[in-house]
């Protein structure tokens, strides 16, 4: 599928929108954290349901998302309502206090979502690698949507995808995008995109990053 691989957008529309830009009519892969910090994260979970939808984009869960989901998912109002005014209360702004429609954006999300893809020789997951149990769908911990790259670098899962060379992954914002695929074969992402104004994107039909504004 050739994919533009997409990291944190954090509520960040014109990210997204230089990115539809820039690659018209090439699939995305989003890595989650859609959400929060910037200034409209309703825009942007929506727009990344719509590409969804339209088989454009593959959702990646983050841990922002997978945290406001587990919170609220067993919820009934007015519990949930109580989370999202506390703890949630990034999103219930972005959403200008509508519970109804952030649970209805973050169900379908959930529906959506994996929690990480593979694509010919190139494996994308939030933070770092899945830790695998027997098969393929036996993801057995969320370490792939929170770890950072100085912990172990888990192996790639070559013995169910054996073409694998590297992996992409976000979450941990650096000065400058990581790229090592002669060593570690890992790619780093994350520029910080709301706090730092930085963005970038892998191409991986030419193995290399582009940033926001080129």
């Amino acid at each position: 599928m050739n994919s533009i691989v997409v990291p944190d957008l954090h509520g960040c529309p014109h990210f997204l929108d230089w990115v539809l830009l820039k690659y018209p009519g090439r699939h995305l892969i989003l890595l989650g954290d859609l959400i929060n910090r910037g200034p409209d994260a309703r825009l942007v979970m929506r727009t990344a349901l719509n590409l969804a939808r339209e088989r454009r984009a593959t959702l990646l869960w983050g841990n922002h998302e997978d945290w406001a989901w587990a919170a609220t998912a067993r919820l009934k109002f007015p519990a949930q309502e109580r989370w999202f005014k506390s703890k949630g209360r990034e999103l219930h702004q972005a959403y200008d206090g509508d519970l109804k429609a952030c649970m209805a954006d973050l169900t379908q999300f959930a529906l959506f979502a994996h929690s990480y893809v593979v694509e010919g020789d190139m494996l994308c997951a939030h933070a770092a690698r899945p830790n695998l149990g027997r098969d393929p769908q036996d993801v057995l911990d969320k370490r792939c949507l929170r770890d950072r790259p100085n912990k172990r670098l888990l192996p790639l899962p070559a013995q169910f995808f054996p073409n694998l060379r590297y992996s992409v992954h976000g979450h941990t914002v650096m000065p400058e995008p990581l790229v090592d695929l002669g060593g570690k074969g890992v790619v780093y992402l994350d520029l910080g995109s709301a706090k730092t104004g930085k963005f970038c994107v892998w191409d991986s039909v030419k193995r290399e990053v582009a940033s926001y504004g080129e």
